[in-house]
C-alpha cells in the first residue's frame, strides 16, 4: 500500500466534512507556515473551552506543514511536545504559526503557537518531522 493523499485529512482536506478544511499557508520553503481556523462548539472539553487534542492537532498541523514545505514531500511528526497556556474559547478564530528552527538531512525541528486575534497565547508546541516515501502506509492486519 502506497502513501495517498486522498484530500481527507482531519485538518486540511477539502473533502472532510467533519475537518477544518484549512489551507497552511507554506512561506519560504517550509521556514514557516501560518494557519487560521475557527474550531466549532462541538469540539469543547469543559463547557466553552477548546478541547486541548484539538489544539495539540493545530499544532501537530503547522508543524507538519514546516516538514512538508522544507522537505518537498510528504512528512509526519515524529515527535510533538505540547504546552497550554491559556484556554482557547471555542468558535473564536485561532491563529497557528510555525517556523523552522532545525534542519538536518533526515530530520526538520519546528516550534508552533497558537493565539487569539488579540495576541493572546493559548498554546505552544515543538516537533520534529520526518519526510516518508512511497512505501509509508500502515499495514493492514488480515481478518480473522
Amino acid at each position: 500500500m502506497a502513501i495517498e493523499n486522498n484530500d481527507n485529512c482531519f485538518v486540511c482536506g477539502m473533502k472532510n466534512p467533519f475537518g477544518f478544511q484549512v489551507k497552511p499557508e507554506i512561506i519560504g520553503g517550509g521556514a514557516s507556515v501560518r494557519i487560521e481556523c475557527t474550531p466549532a462548539e462541538h469540539l469543547q472539553g469543559w463547557a466553552n473551552i477548546l478541547h486541548g487534542g484539538i489544539l495539540s492537532t493545530l499544532l501537530d498541523e503547522a508543524i507538519t506543514y514546516v516538514g512538508i514545505g522544507t522537505f518537498d514531500q510528504p512528512a509526519v511528526t515524529a515527535q510533538l511536545e505540547v504546552r497550554f497556556r491559556n484556554p482557547a474559547p471555542t468558535a473564536v478564530k485561532l491563529f497557528v504559526c510555525a517556523e523552522r528552527t532545525k534542519v538536518s538531512k533526515r530530520l526538520v525541528e519546528a516550534k508552533a503557537e497558537v493565539t487569539l486575534s488579540d495576541g493572546t497565547l493559548i498554546a505552544t508546541g515543538t516537533g520534529k518531522v520526518v519526510p516518508v516515501g512511497e512505501n509509508f502506509a500502515p499495514k493492514v492486519p488480515a481478518q480473522f
